[in-house]
């Protein structure tokens, strides 16, 4: 099967297999039967939170069209969303979610950014990312509320650390280029005794430094230079995340459980940083067991297996079919 005729498939057939694993383990009668239960306007809410899905695409390409402005790139909001769901297939598919990035980089570079810039956007939205989560983990801790308390505060805590870390390295990043200038030389002599194998590493030194200072001045823009855009990029993150973290909540609505939406959004962004970990690809698996684990005070009958499910289709399968169409349209065109 070659890529052409096999992109289409390939995610579908990853969502249908993996679905099948659940309803056996989970047991199929006993799934049926939860389902049969549904209200009869559950399809509204389902529909609702796939739409919330979708939603956070476009905040997501408009954050990255925002960034690409800021950094005198106008980009269409229909080719950022374009980069943003071909990335969902790879992001789905490695652990921590990075292959996402790459794939939005190369989108990014063929839509006639530099190298060096497209770097600085698919870092600098982790960054705003970072700086939500910040803010919102500082609201809970700081309030008390009940929700992050015992092991979840503790995991609270450790989140902001991480976070504060990852905010301190971009910050240190913005001073690549100069570093890179102090080490020129040295640098050059090392490409220097690759050249003589035949190498030719020094010729592409000239540029791979024009890249690492396009990067660290794209930076510099995204974060310090324009406090408009600095302002609007962490408006647009809070939007994509609200609208991700309400899917939750809509179906918990739909199986007539009216939820508490602060316990639910803080719980999942203490998720969310777990599946940043590089354990398992989208971290399957892993958010199944803990999403069972803290929604099942929730919806405490059997409910909770079909509510995971749904949840998981939306939040991971779903991006696996739209980003393996999306692969096959851009190959194909």
């Amino acid at each position: 099967m070659n890529l052409k005729s096999g992109s289409k498939f390939i995610g579908i057939a990853v969502s249908a297999v993996t679905l099948l694993v659940f309803v056996i383990v989970y047991g199929p009668y006993t799934l049926i039967r939860t389902f049969s239960n549904l209200p009869n306007n559950f399809i509204l809410y389902f529909l609702l939170a796939i739409s919330l899905q979708v939603l956070s695409f476009v905040f997501w390409a408009l954050r990255i069209k925002m960034l690409s402005r800021t950094n005198g790139y106008k980009i269409p909001l229909y080719k950022t969303f374009i980069a943003v769901i071909t990335s969902l297939f790879a992001a789905s598919i490695t652990p921590g979610y990075v292959g996402g990035e790459p794939v939005r980089i190369k989108k990014l570079i063929d839509y006639g950014e530099p190298a060096g810039t497209a770097t600085a956007i698919a870092l600098g939205e982790r960054g705003f990312d970072s700086i939500f989560f910040i803010g919102v983990f500082a609201f809970a801790i700081l309030s008390g509320l009940e929700v992050l308390s015992g092991s979840l505060r503790l995991l609270a805590m450790i989140g902001v650390v991480i976070l504060v870390i990852f905010i301190g390295f971009l910050l240190v990043s913005m001073g690549a280029g100069s570093l890179m200038k102090r080490f020129t030389g040295w640098v050059g002599r090392v490409a220097k005794r690759f050249d003589r194998k035949g190498k030719k590493y020094e010729e592409s030194l000239p540029k791979v430094f024009e890249q690492i200072e396009t990067y660290a001045s794209s930076t510099k823009k995204i974060f310090f230079h324009h406090p408009g855009a600095l302002v609007l990029g962490v408006a647009v993150t809070s939007l994509l995340w609200l609208s991700t973290f309400m899917i939750p909540a809509v179906l918990m609505i739909g199986f007539g459980v009216m939820p508490d939406l602060l316990d639910i959004i803080f719980i999942q962004i203490i998720l969310v940083l777990i599946s940043l970990i590089p354990v398992t690809p989208g971290s399957a698996g892993i958010m199944e067991i803990l999403m069972i684990a803290t929604f099942s005070p929730f919806l405490p009958d059997g409910r909770i297996v079909a509510f995971v499910i749904l949840w998981r289709f939306i939040t991971f399968y779903f991006n696996l079919i739209i980003g393996s169409l999306s692969i096959h349209y851009l190959v194909t065109k």
